[in-house]
Parts: structure tokens; C-alpha cells; sequence
């Protein structure tokens, strides 16, 4: 089977003292992501309180 062009130049990376990045694959390096919580519509629409509006009306 032959070699591709990219694996080639990788290969060539490696030996030539750079970092295979092949050991960094798969790994967060301690790094947790984090998920954004949009807030639900029914929050905004139907507010139990004033409180809990995403935008506070004038006070005018």
C-alpha cells in the first residue's frame, strides 16, 4: 500500500525532531467544555415575576 503525500510529510516532520501530532489527538488537555444554556422561550414569555424578564420596560 502506498503512502499518502500528507503522511509522508509528517513522517519527514517527526523525524526531523518535530511533534507528531498524532500523541495530541483525542486528548482536551485538561480542558472541560462547557455547554451554553440558552434560556427557555416559556421563561421569557410567560415571566412569573418581573424579575425574570430578559428585558426591563421603561420606567417612564
Amino acid at each position: 500500500m502506498a503512502k499518502s503525500g500528507a503522511r509522508k510529510r509528517l513522517e519527514k516532520h517527526v523525524r526531523q525532531g518535530g511533534l507528531d501530532p498524532r500523541t495530541l489527538r483525542g486528548s482536551w488537555n485538561g480542558v472541560k467544555p462547557a455547554t451554553r444554556v440558552k434560556p427557555d422561550k416559556r421563561r421569557i414569555a410567560y415571566p412569573k415575576n418581573d424579575d425574570d424578564r430578559g428585558f426591563k420596560p421603561d420606567a417612564a
